[in-house]
């Protein structure tokens, strides 16, 4: 697809194609935006394109793809079961309910963890304002993080664009493989550290009796109570 955009790099029509792929990148995740833009901004080091006016164009195409995927989310997202989506769909909502609206933000960086986590904001109906706020900072933290890896696989190798962009391009997929192969470490091992801390045989055992409040003995009554006592209690003699 970049080779596509190669004879656009200095036209007004750029930045709107930016808008479109990231935009349906929301709620389509098959448009590769991530890529497009790393390797666009790998080649702004030959002049063009403005890098500020390509960011801007990333962040409201991000926002307007979430909106759109939103509103998917609140229409049709009981009905996403299957595939990888129906899969990050079912973490994003384990997400949400450890971290509310900011796993938009943290989804902004996970395969499929965009469109998984605003459709999932929108089936549970998330108050709009907090939405927009993780779509807005989710957006231009992605973009600086995309534009970035460009320009500095356009530092790296400045005499070749095209291997400037080739670079830029590998070192973000690189570093969604090293986020998925941590994640995937973390949850193998979660599970033998745990056995590694409380072997078999000496698992702490929380008595149910800790759960109960201990009974305090009956204050002993007063003088001015003691007729109040059933007489066979009370020693007469």
């Amino acid at each position: 697809m970049l080779n596509h955009l190669l004879p656009l790099i200095s036209s007004p029509w750029l930045y709107v194609i930016i808008f479109l792929l990231v935009a349906v990148d929301g709620f389509v995740p098959v448009a590769m935006s991530e890529a497009v833009i790393i390797g666009v901004a790998a080649l702004s080091t030959a002049g063009s394109p403005d890098l500020t006016v390509l960011a801007a164009a990333a962040v409201a195409g991000g926002m307007a793809g979430d909106r759109i995927s939103y509103y998917a989310g609140r229409k049709a997202g009981a009905r996403i079961r299957n595939g990888k989506l129906a899969t990050a769909k079912a973490k994003a909502e384990q997400a949400f309910v450890r971290q509310g609206s900011a796993a938009l933000v943290i989804g902004r960086f996970i395969p499929y963890g965009r469109t998984a986590t605003t459709l999932t904001a929108g089936s549970v109906s998330l108050p709009m304002r907090p939405f927009y706020l993780a779509s807005a900072v989710s957006s231009l933290l992605w973009a600086a993080y995309s534009i970035g890896l460009g320009r500095l696989g356009g530092a790296t190798f400045a005499d070749s664009p095209l291997l400037a962009a080739a670079f830029g391009i590998a070192l973000g997929f690189l570093l969604a493989g090293l986020h998925g192969a941590v994640k995937r470490l973390g949850s193998l091992l979660a599970p033998i550290l745990r056995r590694a801390r409380f072997p078999a045989g000496r698992r702490p055992v929380l008595a149910p009796a800790l759960f109960r409040a201990r009974r305090r003995p009956a204050p002993a009554p007063a003088v001015d109570d003691i007729d109040a006592l059933e007489p066979g209690l009370v020693e007469t003699g």
